[in-house]
């Protein structure tokens, strides 16, 4: 049991996040609509589109070109000559020639001089004709070779060299060599001093960085003017950047969604979501236990909101002839009023979230679903479904044309277009809560008014026959449905769902009609020739006929609760006490063997047909004679109804039942008035007098 008890708990949680998730999505998920994806940077302009004032503002597209063309200016800064790898070439250069002093001096074979001299020299470019020169040199040109080299490394790494002028400074060697050195002398020095030639000046990129962005903030904004009438853009160019800032200044074309935003409504969405579990487990817990029901109610909202999400990027402006109404009256004929009204107010805040004009939107969406939701509180009629509808374009149609004047005079043209898309969502949203109301009852089980409606009509089969088999029984159905009707109204129960219970709580009695009391002539009592138990079997019966016939007829739940409810457990109470005579004891008899099987009342209309039942059962039995004994009637049904724990399980309080029986005596009075004696008129005794 804990086992299965813990699926069910693991399955309404995993339904619940599901749910949750597809209502942020809907809500929330970006989705640019068509007109935002023909406008496009880099796309063809679909449309030739004109200045409709003149317009001055600060461009962001041309104060970031000017800003960039500053910073462009700005030359890179680079640091000064770094003596420290000037001294470390010098340095360098010093080391090579005293190698090479040290190989001219040395008394070796001229191949191993030469090959050491290569090994020295590696990486110098120096032919082996120069090299060989280097060898044979006179001591004192060589050593003004070496002296004039370090000399030229020693002003050259002086001076800043970056990385891209180091090939120009090699390039220039031989004119800064001295001019005492002949030709060939002056291709040594360069050969030995070229290759130590390294940057020594590096990017200064903060110093760079600084003054760039400080070129760029000397700029200030760019204004653009465009002219009234001016062509911002003609059909078949290419959209850049500045033309979209352009047409987005005007309103033209939608601007883009930012990043916050869809996370906003996620959020707001996954609240909502949260409230209406919440809500649903607290204010209706018999739905939130029945997953069929729970199935349709989420799936209700989810086809409505992807519904109004599809319109929204289909066709935009066309937001306002939704039917949000059709919402609410769904929800008030699924889960009652005020449930209703708690649910379609978070679905306001979706509508709204989704049409993108929150605050107006969700405004006219709660008050078109609250108003059709008190309208129909009391469907009576087709034409309060009509008034209800009506009710709710004109609300939307008044709040989207205020929405409009928001922004400025609103064109009358544009005017009676929204308020034309409201007058259509009013009638759109009556049309399919018709529909809505007939798929309820179909798939979900859902009594809605207009399934009671029909219903009610004396013309229904199973009325009908019951007229006809137990005319009796047909006539105690209708005092008892005026009565339960008075009284739902007088303590805001539902007052069409206690007459529709009402007048099929007995039809089981059309099976066997001449078992009951109503609907026997000339005195013969059947139950007088049987058995006590049998007596009681056979008026038990009536319930699970009357189930029978309910499901052959696809009578609806709470109509079928009527049937079962109306006597609770209590006791037949003849056929008892016949029993218990023919017994002697009490003791011997099974009281349960008599007592219907129940179960007792759940819910405010079940329990009022009750109490009209044994009411109008023991009123007409006992006929009173003043409303003093009608009254005392009353008290002792109420009573014995009390104490026997009957209403137990009904949310009636004593206030209310002290409404109903408020009720049930002022029906009772108006059947039981006192009729005038007509006298009789001479000549005429054989036409009957009018009452």
């Amino acid at each position: 049991m804990d086992f299965r008890r813990w699926i069910r708990v693991l399955g309404r949680i995993s339904g619940a996040l599901i749910f949750t998730v597809l209502i942020v999505a809907l809500v929330a998920w970006p989705v640019e609509t068509r007109a935002a994806q023909a406008w496009q940077v880099g796309q063809a302009a679909p449309q030739t589109l004109f200045a409709p004032y003149e317009l001055s503002y600060p461009s962001a597209i041309l104060t970031e070109r000017a800003r960039e063309e500053a910073a462009a200016r700005i030359a890179p800064i680079y640091t000064g000559p770094d003596p420290r790898i000037a001294r470390r070439q010098v340095e360098a250069l010093r080391q090579t020639l005293e190698a090479i002093r040290r190989i001219r001096e040395e008394a070796q074979p001229p191949e191993e001089r030469a090959r050491q001299l290569e090994e020295v020299l590696r990486g110098h470019g120096l032919s082996p004709a120069q090299r060989q020169r280097l060898l044979t040199l006179e001591a004192t040109r060589w050593e003004m070779i070496a002296g004039e080299a370090l000399a030229l490394l020693d002003q050259v790494m002086r001076e800043p060299i970056r990385e891209d002028e180091v090939a120009g400074v090699i390039r220039q060697l031989p004119r800064r060599i001295s001019a005492r050195l002949n030709e060939e002398e002056a291709e040594l020095v360069a050969a030995l001093v070229a290759p130590l030639i390294v940057p020594n000046s590096t990017l200064d990129v903060e110093a760079t960085e600084a003054a760039r962005r400080q070129a760029r903030e000397a700029i200030p904004p760019q204004i653009r003017r465009i002219r009234a009438g001016e062509a911002i853009v003609r059909q078949g160019d290419i959209l850049d950047a500045l033309t979209m800032e352009a047409l987005r200044q005007y309103g033209l074309i939608p601007s883009p969604t930012p990043w916050p935003l869809p996370l906003a409504r996620g959020i707001l969405a996954a609240l909502g979501a949260g409230g209406l579990w919440l809500t649903l487990g607290r204010v209706t817990p018999e739905i939130a236990e029945r997953p069929r029901r729970l199935l349709g109610l989420a799936g209700l909202f989810l086809l409505f909101l992807g519904g109004a999400r599809l319109l929204r990027a289909s066709a935009p402006d066309w937001i306002w002839a939704f039917p949000t109404a059709t919402l609410g009256m769904l929800l008030a004929a699924g889960v009652g009023t005020v449930p209703a009204m708690m649910f379609s107010a978070i679905g306001s805040i979706w509508f709204g979230l989704i049409a993108d004009r929150t605050p107006a939107f969700l405004i006219a969406s709660l008050l078109a679903n609250w108003t059709t939701i008190l309208i129909l509180h009391r469907l009576e009629r087709f034409q309060t479904l009509l008034a209800a509808g009506l009710s709710a374009g004109v609300i939307t149609g008044l709040i989207g044309i205020a929405a409009m004047a928001e922004d400025g005079i609103v064109p009358p043209l544009d005017a009676l277009r929204v308020g034309g898309m409201g007058l259509l969502a009013g009638a759109l949203s009556t049309t399919l809560a018709l529909l809505g109301f007939i798929i309820l009852g179909v798939l979900f089980d859902v009594t809605t008014p207009l399934h009671l409606l029909e219903l009610a009509r004396p013309t229904h089969p199973l009325l009908h026959q019951l007229m006809i088999r137990a005319p009796g029984t047909y006539h105690h159905t209708l005092m008892v449905a005026n009565l339960a009707e008075q009284a739902a109204l007088r303590i805001g129960a539902d007052p069409l769902l206690a007459r529709v219970g009402a007048l099929y709580h007995d039809i089981g009695k059309m099976v066997r009609p001449y078992l009951f009391v109503e609907n026997q002539v000339d005195g013969d009592n059947p139950h007088e020739r049987m058995d006590p138990h049998e007596s009681a079997r056979a008026i038990m019966r009536h319930v699970e006929d009357g189930l029978a016939l309910a499901r052959r007829h696809r009578l609806p739940r709470r109509i079928r609760a009527f049937i079962q409810e109306h006597h609770g457990t209590l006791c037949v109470t003849i056929p008892y006490h016949r029993a218990v005579q023919e017994a002697g004891d009490p003791e011997k008899v099974d009281r349960a063997a008599f007592c219907y099987r129940g179960p007792r009342p759940q819910s405010k209309e079940t329990a009022i047909v009750m109490l009209a039942d044994g009411c109008e059962a023991a009123v007409r039995a006992a006929r009173p004679k003043d409303p003093q004994e009608l009254a005392r009637i009353l008290d002792r049904v109420f009573q014995e109804r009390i104490q026997s724990g009957q209403l137990d399980d009904a949310p009636l309080t004593m206030q209310e039942l002290q409404g109903i029986r408020e009720a049930f005596l002022q029906v009772f009075q108006g059947m039981f008035h006192p009729r005038l004696i007509y006298p009789e008129v001479p000549g005429r005794r054989e036409e009957g007098s009018a009452s």
